[in-house]
């Protein structure tokens, strides 16, 4: 008994449908990135939703729509000490990534060993951020690593409470936003033409000149861009006030914490939660032009 068989034209019609529809598989590495941006644009959403809603002491939220939340945001005086923290110490954290990262940046792109120094920069960031944070944790404490430095060169007279602190807080965040500062500004420096700096220096110009006059012009908008990247990530920095801080650091994220576990005021702390976003895109959109058509790792 002979078996049915398509036609060739059936057969071929159904090949191209196959080859439609199978997508090519660098396609297929942006579906998890692609999952979590929906879930975050999804968890906006609701929280904007949440942010018109009236809070009762009895029933906790009501569905409503008022702008009570964001008013409240302007007149309370807690939130704006908030807001001021939060900015201080991101710039001051953004000021020492600068002072710190710039060096290092230009360091990289000048050594011969630019993948492996890469690597012990970013080796940070393989570890979880509440690992990160207990780690400084053990160093700051009464008994640690800072503590018996100092008193061992006899700076201070003795063991001082480090933890609990805002310098504990930037220290952390400092070691935790490097990177950021330092690779876009290390892949600007590396792509600059050393014929630059080596024409300035015929002229007689001095390394400091040199460097005024030439290095730094060309590498403000890998700087730019490492500034308002680092200043970003510690305006929306949470594990590092809640560890290092214990309740003593006052910050946007920390406030927004308590209003919605402590005191169970889900549409202030949705309210705080969109102006801390909306404040963050901003800056990253600023940054975004620093970013465009610069890659991180290229050369």
């Amino acid at each position: 008994m002979q078996q049915e068989q398509v036609p060739p034209p059936l057969t071929a019609s159904l090949g191209a449908a196959r080859a439609r529809v199978r997508l090519p598989w660098p396609v297929l590495l942006f579906v998890p990135a692609l999952l979590i941006i929906v879930s975050l644009v999804i968890a906006f959403l609701v929280l904007l939703r949440f942010s018109f809603n009236h809070w009762d002491p009895v029933h906790t939220m009501v569905s409503s729509w008022t702008l009570a939340n964001y008013v409240a945001l302007f007149s309370n005086p807690v939130v704006g000490r908030a807001f001021v923290n939060t900015a201080r110490i991101s710039a001051i954290v953004t000021l020492a990534c600068v002072v710190i990262g710039y060096p290092a940046a230009y360091g990289i792109s000048r050594s011969r060993g630019r993948d492996v120094l890469i690597f012990l920069l970013v080796a940070p960031l393989m570890i979880d951020a509440l690992v990160r944070a207990y780690g400084w944790f053990v160093m700051l404490g009464e008994h640690g690593i800072v503590n018996a430095l100092l008193t061992g060169v006899h700076i201070w007279r003795g063991p001082r409470r480090l933890i609990y602190t805002e310098f504990a807080v930037e220290l952390e965040l400092i070691h935790e936003l490097m990177p950021f500062m330092v690779l876009p500004v290390a892949n600007v420096l590396d792509r600059t033409d050393p014929a630059l700096r080596e024409a300035a220096m015929n002229l007689r110009a001095s390394p400091w000149r040199t460097f005024v006059h030439i290095t730094l012009p060309l590498s403000l908008p890998g700087l730019v861009a490492g500034i308002l990247l680092v200043f970003a990530l510690s305006m929306s920095a949470f594990v590092a006030p809640l560890v290092l801080g214990g309740g003593n650091v006052l910050t946007m994220t920390m406030l927004i914490e308590q209003q919605m576990l402590t005191t169970l005021d889900w549409p202030l702390g949705s309210a705080q939660s969109i102006v801390l976003v909306l404040v963050v895109l901003v800056v990253l959109a600023v940054s975004r032009r620093q970013l465009r058509g610069t890659a991180v790792f290229g050369r």
